[in-house]
C-alpha cells in the first residue's frame, strides 16, 4: 500500500522528479506502478478510440480501466487529481487541448470518464461528450447527483445549444439554493420547466432575427437570454403560475419587442 503520494514531473531533461521524501523503497514502488501505467494506458486509450472513435462510449468504457486502476493501487478520493495528472504526464499518448487546472478535479478528463463510469451506460449514452462535460464541469452535478437520473430518462437527445442554454437557466434558478429539500418528482419538473425555458428561448429568437434582423439585441444574445429566465422566474414567482409555452412566449415578446434599441 502507497504511505506517500507524490506529486511526479518531468523535468526538462525529461527525467521523473519525485516531490517529497521517499525511501528507496518506496521509489521503486512508485516506478513499478508508472511503467505499468506506460504500457497499458496507451493501449486501452487506442483499443477504446479504434472501437469507439472520439463518443461518450469511449471516455465510459475508459472510466471503467481507471476504476480498476484505483482500487489495484489503493488510490484514495483525496489523491485521485494527482494520480489522473501522473497518467497525463506520465503514461497518456493522447494530445488534449483542454484546460484541466491544476488543484480542482472537476475539469480533470480522467476524473470525468471515472464519473461518467459511475453511472449506467443508458444514461451516459444521452448526452454527448461535450454536453457531459459543460454539465460535469459545474457544481451542480456534484452537489445533487439526482440529475443523472433524469437525463437517464430523456427520451431524445438534446441539441447542444439547448443543452447550453439549461444549463444557464439552472445555475441562476438554483444559485443558493438546497435542492435536497426538494423530491424527485419536484426536481425532476424543475428540470422539465428549465429544459423548456431553453428550448422556447432557442425557437423564439431565431424568429426573433428572422424579424428583426437589425436589432442591437442579436449581438448581445447571451445577456437577453439571462434577463429572459430572470423574467419567467420572476413571473413565476409574483404570479404563481407554471411556466409554460404561453408564459415563455409572454414574457419573450414584452422583453424582446418592445424596446429593440436595447
Amino acid at each position: 500500500m502507497r504511505t506517500v503520494r507524490p506529486i511526479v514531473e518531468i523535468d526538462q531533461e525529461h527525467r521523473i522528479v519525485y516531490c517529497g521524501m521517499l525511501s528507496s523503497q518506496e521509489k521503486a514502488s512508485i516506478d513499478d506502478i508508472l511503467n505499468v501505467l506506460k504500457d497499458e494506458i496507451p493501449k486501452v486509450e487506442g483499443d477504446l478510440k479504434n472501437k469507439y472513435g472520439n463518443k461518450v462510449t469511449y471516455k465510459y468504457y475508459l472510466g471503467k480501466f481507471l476504476d480498476v486502476l484505483l482500487n489495484k493501487y489503493k488510490i484514495s478520493t483525496s489523491e485521485r487529481r494527482l494520480f489522473w495528472d501522473e497518467i497525463k504526464i506520465l503514461a497518456s499518448k493522447e494530445s488534449r487541448k483542454r484546460n484541466e487546472g491544476k488543484n480542482s478535479k472537476k475539469r480533470s478528463f480522467y476524473e470525468q470518464c471515472f464519473i461518467l463510469a459511475q453511472l449506467d451506460l443508458e444514461a451516459v449514452e444521452k448526452l454527448s461528450w461535450r454536453q457531459w462535460q459543460d454539465l460535469l464541469d459545474r457544481t451542480v452535478s456534484r452537489e445533487d447527483p439526482r440529475i443523472f437520473d433524469w437525463i437517464r430518462c430523456f427520451i431524445e437527445k438534446v441539441r447542444q445549444d439547448d443543452w447550453r442554454e439549461f444549463l444557464k437557466a439552472l445555475n441562476m434558478y438554483l444559485k443558493n439554493k438546497d435542492t435536497s429539500v426538494f423530491t424527485n418528482e419536484e426536481l425532476f419538473a424543475i428540470y422539465d420547466t428549465l429544459i423548456l425555458m431553453s428550448m422556447k428561448w432557442r425557437i423564439l429568437f431565431a424568429e426573433f432575427k428572422k424579424d428583426y434582423p437589425k436589432s442591437a439585441k442579436i449581438k448581445n444574445k447571451s445577456a437577453w437570454s439571462k434577463k429572459y429566465y430572470a423574467k419567467c422566474f420572476e413571473m413565476k414567482k409574483r404570479n404563481k403560475r407554471l411556466i409554460d409555452d404561453v408564459l415563455c412566449n409572454e414574457v419573450f415578446y414584452k422583453l424582446m419587442v418592445p424596446n429593440l434599441r436595447g
